[in-house]
């Protein structure tokens, strides 16, 4: 498949709110700290948007500003995008059902809006005025492998620029054994197609079927073991090669016994 260079990158996690944060954190230079960025915010949208945005869109809409920020601005508009998470948000889905439980005909529009699947990319294409394609996709564990697959072949075909989003949140106690546990972790990536510029780096990215998922690198970011359970953390590792400007080659468990082969060049 066609190298994709990595033109930007964008964190917004437990203890990494930022990818300055997270570099340093990935190279080693300083601890991870289990604290939360709070209630982010987005002031990229509008005000009334702004109000009803559930947090995994906070933290999906947070990572991706940071991944264009350098970026001109006046092609951000017209950026494809893919976004990916393993079960969407797992908190406004335990208030719908509590509200049901309670009283079916107090149930929120704002709250009904959250639970839908792409509404973080939809809460993005107001933020960023997006005109541009847009895809979410949901692949249990392998949330993140699918989403960097689909967006390396919306670049490879398409040789345009694709932002790439993956975000999960731990659900809530009442509903842990239903979905995502781990810490929350948010990254975006700005995947640019063959000769563009990628102050980041260039990957290849390659599906091979019948094959495990085999890598020592995850084995290399500690910080992975606290974001276990977590299909966006996923790229932990990919990230750690960026941070630290090492070229490596690592595979990610896929759906039906395949896998996703990533070689990454600084």
């Amino acid at each position: 498949m066609t190298p994709l260079r990595i033109a930007g990158v964008g964190v917004c996690a437990s203890g990494m709110p930022t990818w300055a944060a997270a570099r340093a954190i990935l190279r080693g230079e300083s601890p991870w700290q289990p604290t939360e960025p709070g209630k982010i915010d987005v002031p990229l949208l509008p005000v009334t948007e702004r109000r009803r945005t559930n947090q995994v869109s906070r933290y999906a809409i947070s990572a991706a500003v940071e991944a264009i920020a350098d970026f001109p601005q006046a092609r951000v508009p017209e950026l494809a995008s893919v976004f990916a998470a393993a079960d969407g948000d797992g908190q406004v889905l335990a208030s719908m059902l509590q509200a049901l439980a309670d009283d079916a005909a107090s149930m929120s529009p704002t709250l009904f809006h959250n639970s839908v699947f792409n509404a973080p990319a939809g809460y993005w294409s107001i933020a960023s005025r997006s005109r541009g394609a847009s895809i979410t996709v949901s692949a249990g564990e392998a949330s993140f492998a699918a989403g960097l697959l689909e967006a390396a072949i919306e670049v490879s075909t398409g040789s345009r620029a694709v932002l790439l989003v993956a975000a999960d949140l731990p659900f809530p106690p009442e509903l842990a054994s239903f979905g995502v546990t781990g810490e929350a972790f948010a990254c975006a990536l700005l995947l640019l197609g063959e000769g563009s510029d990628g102050t980041h780096g260039t990957i290849e990215v390659s599906l091979r079927a019948n094959a495990a998922a085999v890598s020592d690198a995850e084995d290399r970011v500690s910080v992975a073991a606290h974001f276990a359970g977590n299909s966006a953390a996923a790229a932990l590792p990919l990230l750690a090669c960026v941070a630290r400007a090492t070229a490596a080659a690592s595979s990610l468990p896929y759906l039906d016994d395949g896998c996703v082969e990533i070689a990454y060049r600084p």
